[in-house]
């Protein structure tokens, strides 16, 4: 899902390191053509190509892969150690053991256990968060570039059976759905863990050397733009929805929908309950982030951004935009 976007609160965690050693993140974003602005308005967003390359960016800037918000900084080169040991393994399970030992190796603020057994296992993940980092963004960043990196090992999607998180739910807890992949999330657990079925530790693994010569070229990308799947029923639908934007399909209907899931109508919107994403609120967010993507990644008009939403006229779809960013299309492309 390209069209994703990523939300304000994620951005200015992803800042906070840099601001602590005496950076200006206005200055940051500004440089890198985002808008300052989304440090003080909650609503606006950014694509998630945007926010691979601000954290590239910072990264490099602060020569720290974890871009200043543990104890210790991770040295430039650390993923690589990581993925090139990993590239030895068999399977996703032996890589998993090869990823735990290469955090407990490397003196950076991190640590990790792995459990495996008959059904399936986890791999477990700790760290020290440097001085006034009070929110969880580096550890969920840790979490998934584990999976996002075992999922290009696989050459295919590895879907989450569950989440353990140590911390209370936080208010930016639906961002989670995508972060996770749609994976059940459980909060206050005893820890951070991400669990694997004994199907998925089996998978063996696709890549050789010159495939992970290409993935280093563009590492944040390659991995934060991973193709995003899941067997949960809202992403399958997501998915369906943005192919329709896309190709100018109109705008997505619940009986539509359900001919394409192969669901009764009534078995979609329990699905879609249960998941704590109902038909058209998943609608308005596809739209939502589909009309970021497109004010920022195209040439297309206001005009023809909102007729290719879905909506009849353009001033309802200036409107809609304003609710969701709290600005214009046309500022929001400005800006």
């Amino acid at each position: 899902m390209q069209a994703t976007t990523v939300s304000a609160n994620y951005v200015k965690s992803a800042l906070l390191g840099a601001k602590q050693q005496g950076y200006i993140p206005e200055d940051i974003l500004r440089e890198q053509g985002l808008p300052a602005e989304i440090l003080s308005n909650p609503k606006l967003r950014i694509s998630t190509l945007a926010f691979a390359e601000l954290s590239r960016t910072l990264s490099e800037l602060l020569q720290d892969e974890t871009a200043g918000l543990l104890a210790k900084p991770n040295a430039t080169g650390a993923f690589k150690f990581l993925a090139r040991s990993c590239l030895s393994s068999r399977n996703i399970k032996e890589s998993l053991h090869i990823w735990r030992d290469g955090l407990n190796f490397m003196d950076n603020s991190t640590a990790a256990v792995t459990r495996f057994e008959k059904e399936g296992g986890y791999i477990a993940i700790t760290c020290e968060k440097a001085e006034g980092v009070t929110d969880n963004h580096i550890l969920e960043s840790l979490l998934t570039t584990c999976h996002r990196f075992h999922c290009w090992l696989a050459g295919e999607f590895i879907p989450i059976e569950r989440m353990d998180l140590a911390y209370p739910k936080p208010d930016y807890s639906d961002e989670h759905r995508f972060v996770f992949y749609g994976a059940p999330v459980h909060y206050k657990q005893e820890q951070n863990a991400l669990h694997f079925s004994r199907q998925t530790l089996e998978l063996v693994n696709y890549r050789n050397r010159d495939d992970l010569r290409e993935m280093f070229k563009k590492p944040h990308i390659n991995l934060l733009t991973l193709p995003r799947q899941s067997k949960t029923t809202f992403i399958k639908v997501r998915l369906w929805m943005e192919k329709l934007f896309r190709e100018g399909g109109g705008l997505p209907q619940l009986d539509e929908a359900s001919a394409y899931m192969g669901l009764t109508a009534q078995t979609l919107r329990r699905r879609l309950k249960a998941d704590g994403y109902p038909f058209n609120k998943l609608k308005d967010d596809t739209r939502r982030d589909m009309a970021i993507y497109y004010i920022k990644q195209s040439a297309l008009s206001i005009e023809e951004i909102g007729f290719r939403l879905g909506f009849s006229e353009a001033s309802t779809f200036i409107r809609a935009f304003k609710s969701w960013t709290g600005l214009t299309p046309l500022a929001y492309r400005k800006l």
